[in-house]
């Protein structure tokens, strides 16, 4: 699940998307959930709502089977997600496969504290992409801060976070919702062109050398985020 702010957008459609999953849209209206829609568990059975998304956010389950009528969507089954060793082996794009170099970058805070990858050798840095007016951003926002909030007392975790808006609406978003745990870095358009991101929101997780370590779209699930977390810091 993931936005793609109308400035990047270059094809004339939308990414029809719940707060659940991910779905490709080919026309512009884009199917919703409303109290009709049945929830369908991998064996046939008929969940409750909240069963549904309670076993979505294990991480052991992936939406699968969308059925839609119109503008709504009829059902929405599950199936297995792919294993934490299988998410490992694969980033979203070759230009961040795992173990290889994140680019150099050096970054200024909406506090004015500055960031360079050079100086965060030797820890786990963790990387948030996003914009105030995506709501997959927000939604996951309490779950990450759920991760940053735990790691807290420990100072060999960084969560930094670039964003595409400007400090003045970053700083009234911010005052009005709470922040995430994530430093956040105003103006982050040209970063995230150089971390080759193209949906929002994405999140990375870096090794103590610097290399890629996870690579996911929209992160309300933080099992494997937690679990790369873990494995950065053993490493």
């Amino acid at each position: 699940m993931y936005c793609i702010p109308i400035s990047h957008m270059r094809l004339p459609l939308l990414l029809a998307a719940l707060s659940l999953f991910a779905l490709s849209a080919a026309a512009q209206q884009r199917p919703k959930i409303n109290r009709h829609t049945v929830y369908i568990d991998v064996d046939g059975r008929v969940l409750s709502k909240d069963d549904y998304k309670a076993k979505l956010r294990t991480g052991h389950f992936k939406v699968d089977n969308p059925q839609a009528e119109g503008k709504s969507f009829v059902s929405l089954s599950l199936r297995p997600a792919d294993t934490p060793d299988a998410v490992r082996l694969k980033a979203l794009t070759p230009q961040r496969a795992f173990t290889t170099a994140a680019p150099a970058f050096t970054a200024t805070d909406l506090q004015g504290r500055q960031f360079t990858l050079e100086a965060l050798r030797g820890k786990v840095v963790v990387l948030n992409f996003w914009f105030v007016n995506c709501p997959y951003c927000i939604e996951e926002m309490p779950n990450l801060k759920r991760v940053a909030t735990s790691y807290q007392p420990q100072d060999d975790v960084v969560f930094l976070s670039f964003a595409l808006d400007k400090p003045e609406r970053l700083k009234k978003f911010l005052q009005q919702r709470g922040d995430f745990g994530f430093a956040v870095v105003p103006e982050a358009k040209g970063m995230a062109q150089q971390f080759a991101i193209a949906g929002y929101p994405t999140t990375i997780v870096l090794n103590k050398q610097g290399q890629y370590l996870y690579d996911q779209e929209f992160t309300d699930n933080t099992v494997r985020l937690e679990d790369a977390i873990r494995r950065g810091l053993r490493e």
